[in-house]
């Protein structure tokens, strides 16, 4: 499953790419699957499996779990309401009428990049 990693960095990398051409619904997707399948693949080396799911949150209460990372649970409580709006990019980036500013998705990116470190992904 190290596509799963493979995948997530490559959506990061669009995020990035996205954010500098002023794309930021694109930018906030591409977030959201970097995040959605890091989570995915920890949980996958972890336990040989993951929940078939694209909540965020609950992928990330998953792993906090199975890891008991106290950093991450730190953000996922700090955090939630930037984890809320990158849950719901996951369908308002493409189907809903949903803008977002380059300030979210720049705090959105740093969140995004800490919890990748923090999974040792980057």
């Amino acid at each position: 499953m190290s596509f799963l990693r493979k995948n997530s960095l490559s959506f990061l990398k669009e995020a990035e790419r996205d954010l500098n051409e002023g794309e930021y619904n694109l930018a906030m997707f591409h977030l959201e699957q970097a995040l959605q399948l890091a989570l995915k693949f920890v949980l996958y080396e972890r336990t040989g499996t993951y929940e078939r799911t694209h909540n965020l949150i609950k992928l990330l209460e998953d792993v906090i779990r199975i890891t008991n990372n106290d950093r991450l649970r730190e953000l996922l409580d700090k955090e939630t309401s930037t984890l809320d709006l990158i849950r719901q990019a996951y369908i308002g980036a493409r189907y809903l009428p949903y803008d977002y500013s380059k300030n979210s998705v720049i705090a959105t990116l740093r969140l995004v990049r800490v919890i990748l470190n923090e999974l040792g992904l980057l």
